[in-house]
């Protein structure tokens, strides 16, 4: 199992994103790849999608989130956040938010250890970040 970010699905879904091709490249690769992401994740991701890139863009990201094949949404449970909010408030790390924090509490309690990501946060505080930089 792989976790996949926000910054994941936004380097995927927006061709301006300066990660968009590596974000490709890796999802073409590890297509039969068991994708897990938090509902967290998703709304953070078509919060951004709206914001930046406008409502028709948002829903077919969120219809391609929602209801694609190949990733499974898990819900961030309250015990989750609370134990994301003890985290945020010890963590140091000027990017780390906490989404973050509830991203690496699911990672944890799940045993997950790689993320697709390109937020180099996920590795200080110990995951596999891929694709590698």
């Amino acid at each position: 199992m792989i976790f996949i970010d926000t910054n994941a699905f936004i380097a995927l879904i927006d061709p301006k994103d300066k990660f968009h091709k590596a974000a490709i490249g890796w999802w073409k690769a590890n297509r039969e790849t068991k994708l897990i992401t938090s509902n967290i994740v998703t709304i953070e991701t078509l919060g951004w999608m709206r914001y930046k890139k406008g409502k028709r863009i948002a829903v077919e990201a969120g219809k391609t989130i929602l209801f694609g094949e190949g990733i499974s949404i898990l819900p961030i449970t309250n015990q989750d956040e609370l134990a994301a909010w003890q985290l945020f408030q010890k963590i140091d790390g000027r990017g780390i938010s906490m989404v973050d924090c509830t991203s690496f509490v699911l990672m944890k309690r799940l045993n997950i250890k790689k993320v697709f990501t390109f937020d180099q946060d996920f590795k200080t505080v110990g995951f596999s970040v891929l694709p590698a930089p």
